[in-house]
């Protein structure tokens, strides 16, 4: 226990990357980001059937854990091109040192966005950030942050997370 707790202080320390660049401070960290989802997805489990929320949460709340190692790599950081391969060797680690062998599968598996699970928490993950855009822009005036909503709509794939969108957007 000792060890996964080491990792995710970190996550509850590190702030989300894209939203600096903006210059806005405070800025969420990356737990209440992965947080934020994994709530969104316990909301839908009282509504939604044809899903599996117990692994919907997991997927949610392990998805940016091996930014506790790497830290938060956004697509302007130039170790972006290798993400992929620096991020798995962390979460190999994590889950070696944490004794979560779960985490590598549940990793891969949002990684490779093949279930209608995985679809959904990236979904979530994308709805987040889109919310998130929006609270950002009513507390900083003037900060235009519409760039972050945009990659989010492109990003969207279920029918699911298209109407949750809609919800957003009203």
């Amino acid at each position: 226990m000792k060890k996964l707790l080491e990792y995710t202080a970190k996550l509850k320390h590190l702030p989300r990357t894209g939203w600096l660049r903006y210059k806005i401070s405070p800025v969420e960290s990356v737990a209440a980001h992965s947080w934020q989802m994994a709530m969104m997805a316990l909301k839908l489990s009282a509504s939604e059937e044809g899903y599996d929320f117990e692994k919907v949460i997991k997927l949610c709340l392990c998805h940016d854990i091996g930014e506790s190692v790497i830290g938060d790599i956004t697509p302007s950081d130039v170790r972006y091109k290798n993400k992929q391969d620096i991020e798995q060797k962390a979460i190999e680690d994590i889950a070696k040192n944490s004794q979560m062998p779960e985490l590598e599968s549940l990793f891969a598996e949002y990684e490779r966005g093949e279930t209608s699970e995985a679809k959904l928490a990236n979904d979530l993950d994308k709805l987040d950030m889109y919310a998130q855009s929006l609270d950002y822009e009513k507390k900083y005036k003037g900060k235009d942050l519409s760039e972050f909503r945009q990659s989010a709509k492109k990003a969207i794939k279920t029918e699911l997370g298209k109407r949750l969108l809609r919800e957003i957007e009203a």
